[in-house]
């Protein structure tokens, strides 16, 4: 796997498709900070709407466009008329997706659903805090455009096993995303910035590949064809942070899916995540997320009702 691939795949983003929302007239519609983990977004299907963010940024959508916010920071949607208090809409259900009114016209056409990751993801940590893509302005051949064509076939079909289609879809529509972002919006700095560079993508995507190797300088500086001071001079610089920080966060997030996942032991999980000792192990598993491995495991159990 690419280094995306892996990221992504390390961060265990799933997608759902949730509302549909057709509004016409002045309107305003409030949106909460969302828990941790947690990224909505919109797609503008017909017409237009503002959105103004926590520090008041403003941002303007358009049929076309889709607005993903990783770290699910509030927000307010606005019609593009007059200014009015936020309310709530009408509400209807029956299809395959709940429908959010205001008036009875649809002025504006959206989709609205959230992505799902693990917390504290290093992916969804290295994307700014909305994303913003024009799949009007993507190369002829992009498949987004596409994809969201069927998100809304499905949506508006409400047929045998649709919800199950327009989940898997929106998992595709965040890879999609990412790569058009990554794409008209290169990074100059933090881990995604890594992978634009030739010599220091190599180190990294190999940590990323075996997390669990006992990755020496020597070893990452070698994989970049430098010396050691200029590894670490340059990597730290590109990165804003050390490779043994990112490795850390690499394996950390590989501890999390495993004991989510799987049912291995607390010493094999260590080991796999190039931990020698189990100790070890739990001590940067607690700093991280809070609390031990066997204590975030049992957590995650549901009681049968």
């Amino acid at each position: 796997m690419n280094a995306i691939d892996t990221l992504i795949t390390l961060a265990d983003v799933r997608g759902s498709l949730d509302l549909r929302c057709q509004f016409q007239g002045d309107w305003a519609l409030d949106h909460d900070q969302e828990v941790r983990g947690i990224a909505p977004y919109h797609i503008v299907l017909a017409g237009e709407c503002r959105v103004e963010l926590p520090d008041g940024r403003r941002l303007k959508l358009v049929a076309g466009d889709i607005l993903v916010l990783p770290t699910g920071i509030s927000h307010l949607l606005l019609s593009p008329g007059e200014r009015v208090s936020p309310s709530r809409p009408q509400r209807e259900d029956g299809g395959l997706l709940t429908v959010q009114r205001f008036g009875n016209g649809q002025e504006l056409d959206l989709l609205c659903g959230r992505f799902l990751y693990q917390p504290d993801a290093l992916l969804l940590s290295a994307l700014p805090d909305h994303l913003l893509i024009s799949t009007q302005a993507l190369n002829i051949g992009d498949p987004l455009p596409s994809l969201v064509a069927l998100l809304r076939g499905e949506a508006d079909g409400n047929q045998a096993g649709g919800q199950f289609m327009v989940n898997a879809l929106t998992s595709a529509l965040f890879t999609l995303v990412v790569r058009a972002y990554l794409q008209q919006s290169p990074r100059s700095e933090g881990s995604l910035a890594l992978l634009s560079d030739k010599r220091l993508g190599r180190a990294w995507q190999a940590m990323l590949d075996d997390p669990a190797h006992e990755w020496t300088v020597e070893a990452l500086a070698e994989r970049a064809s430098m010396s050691r001071a200029t590894f670490m001079r340059a990597f730290s610089k590109l990165s804003g942070t050390s490779p043994w920080t990112l490795l850390t966060q690499v394996r950390m997030q590989r501890a999390y899916g495993l004991l989510s996942r799987s049912k291995s032991g607390l010493s094999d999980i260590a080991a796999q995540v190039g931990y020698q000792s189990q100790a070890a192990f739990s001590k940067v598993f607690k700093d991280t997320y809070g609390m031990a491995p066997g204590q975030f495991r049992r957590s995650l159990e549901t009681p049968v009702t």
